[in-house]
């Protein structure tokens, strides 16, 4: 017991019983991303191998010592099939049987045959360390992550150091079995001492490294699900055009600029001819459709500074900072004109597509609902004048506001 005591191995063994503890609870707080569970089940499948080992060493039982060999070479595998997880890679579970039963084959023929212990050491060490070899390749190769490339890339140096370590550790078994030296303790020994002086702290920092793997996917994926709350907020779903909530947000700001700065704005409300129709008669499939055409129309037409926005149902507003109702007339004229020569089709049938829009000018004393009721008042009268044109607000050309007469007509 006194040398278990001052064994390596019992340093060793402490650590994997952090690492497992620790990726416990990984696996715990990241579920449901693939990965940190097969880390849990590698970290302590070693420390079963491990005291495997330890209990060979305290009773010289050979099973013992097939199965803690074993049991740490499935621990290693485990760990590396975490890694394909977690990139999204088809799993080689092969390498768990490979390496378990050629490790297997070669401990029990040591015992069968009275083998060498340095070329048992070496056949270890040799599977050990190609063990990582295609993980560390995906690794320092893969780039579909952005946002845990830098973790990678520390998990893949890790693994590099411990396939190296390890395979140091195989050719001195080798070496000194074929020059036939006497048995050595393995706590006097230079292979045995390597891989807990070098490997093992190489797979501590791999580990180090997968966590902050799991911890930066899953601060990427929570700024990923805050910015599609933002954008649900804030963006009409079937068109990704703001929504009303958010033009009225920004035409309180514009406006509020453009009457401090007397520059001009204008508003103009926007409406499909005959969409309640076009629903009837192709379905709200194609209807859907039709609007993300018409939103798409607008592509390459609108300056940086220019709103257009979903307002509800087949209605749009557009809002136009310094610009002009002449300026603004001619824009919609020929949005118009665009949108009537779209070649709209359900199959084989042709499907004619016009809008109809009221604008305003901003005047002193303007607040957004003013500005809209105004331009509302304007669709009115282009609906009621037989639609698909563009009619603009003048003092004195309307009568009362209609409120929401426009809807009716549409």
């Amino acid at each position: 017991m006194l040398a278990i005591y001052f064994s390596p191995m019992l340093l060793g063994l402490m650590l994997l019983l952090a690492i497992a503890v620790a990726a416990t609870a990984l696996w715990y707080v990241s579920r449901p991303y693939a990965g940190p569970a097969f880390w849990m089940a590698s970290g302590w499948t070693l420390i079963l191998g491990v005291m495997l080992f330890i209990g060979f060493m305290v009773t010289g039982s050979p099973v013992l010592n097939v199965l803690g060999n074993a049991g740490q070479l499935a621990g290693e595998a485990l760990f590396l099939l975490g890694i394909f997880r977690f990139l999204g890679r088809p799993l080689p579970l092969w390498i768990v049987p490979a390496s378990v039963g050629l490790m297997m084959a070669f401990n029990i023929r040591y015992w069968v045959v009275d083998g060498n212990s340095d070329f048992l050491l070496g056949v270890y060490s040799t599977i050990a360390g190609l063990l990582p070899l295609q993980a560390i390749w995906l690794l320092l190769h893969s780039r579909a992550d952005r946002a845990t490339r830098p973790a990678q890339l520390l998990v893949g140096v890790s693994l590099l150091l411990y396939s190296g370590v390890t395979l140091l550790r195989g050719y001195h078994g080798y070496h000194d079995w074929l020059l036939d030296r006497p048995y050595i303790p393995p706590h006097q020994s230079f292979s045995y001492l390597l891989p807990y002086n070098f490997a093992l702290p190489a797979l501590v920092m791999g580990f180090v490294g997968v966590t902050l793997m799991t911890m930066q996917r899953i601060l990427a994926s929570s700024r990923e699900h805050e910015e599609r709350a933002q954008r649900l907020a804030t963006r009409d779903e079937l068109t990704d055009l703001l929504n009303r909530r958010a033009l009225n947000a920004i035409a309180e700001r514009d406006l509020a600029r453009a009457l401090r700065q007397q520059q001009p704005l204008c508003l103009a409300f926007i409406d499909l001819d005959h969409f309640k129709r076009l629903n009837d008669n192709h379905g709200h499939s194609f209807g859907d459709q039709v609007l993300r055409i018409f939103a798409d129309s607008w592509q390459g037409q609108l300056r940086a500074s220019d709103v257009l926005a979903r307002y509800g149902g087949e209605e749009f507003v557009l809002l136009l900072p310094d610009t002009d109702a002449g300026e603004a007339r001619i824009l919609l004229d020929r949005a118009r004109a665009s949108v009537a020569a779209a070649d709209i089709r359900d199959g084989d049938v042709p499907v004619p597509l016009t809008f109809s829009a009221g604008l305003a000018q901003a005047q002193a004393g303007d607040d957004v609902d003013s500005l809209l009721g105004r331009a509302d008042q304007a669709l009115y009268r282009a609906k009621t004048s037989g639609r698909d044109q563009v009619f603009v607000w003048e003092p004195g050309a309307f009568a009362a506001a209609p409120g929401t007469q426009a809807s009716s007509q549409r």
